[in-house]
Formats: C-alpha cells, structure tokens, sequence
C-alpha cells in the first residue's frame, strides 16, 4: 500500500466514523427517550449535544482533507517529476 492509499483510506475512515457518530448524537439530542435507554444510561441528551457541538469543527476539517486530498498530493507530485526534467 502506497502512502496516497494510505492517507486516502485513513482520511475515508475518519470521515466515515465522525458522519456515523455525528448523526447518533443528533438523534439522541431529539430522540433522548428512545436513545439513552439503548445505551444503558452512557449517551444522555446533554452528552449527546456536547459531543455533537464538539465534532463541527473535525467534520469540516476532515470533509475538506477527503476533498482535496487528492487533488492536492497529484499537484505536489507532479511538480516534484516536472521539476526533475
């Protein structure tokens, strides 16, 4: 595995974890009846909305990094072969 595949997976997986836990924490802002006795008493509505306040600023970071993330290390690598010629 390369180092592009590797940051690709890695910046994927992040994403992917942060969406999952941002959507679980928004519904037990609105739904804390249903979703605080599915985690035995862990995720109360408080702790939900701190946790989901908390994850805007990840979120952006990483959904940026999943965009650009390739065509930014395409640049940089096409400039190092470029300037070797």
């Amino acid at each position: 595995m390369t180092n592009l595949q590797f940051a690709k997976r890695t910046a994927h997986w992040l994403l992917t974890i942060v969406v999952i836990v941002y959507l679980l924490t928004g519904f037990g802002i609105t739904q804390y009846r249903i979703v605080e006795p599915l985690t035995f008493g862990l995720l109360t509505k408080n702790l939900a909305q701190r946790i989901h306040i908390n994850l805007e600023i990840p979120f952006i970071v990483l959904l940026v990094v999943h965009i650009w993330l390739l065509p930014l290390l395409t640049r940089f690598k096409l400039k190092k072969v470029s300037g070797n010629n």
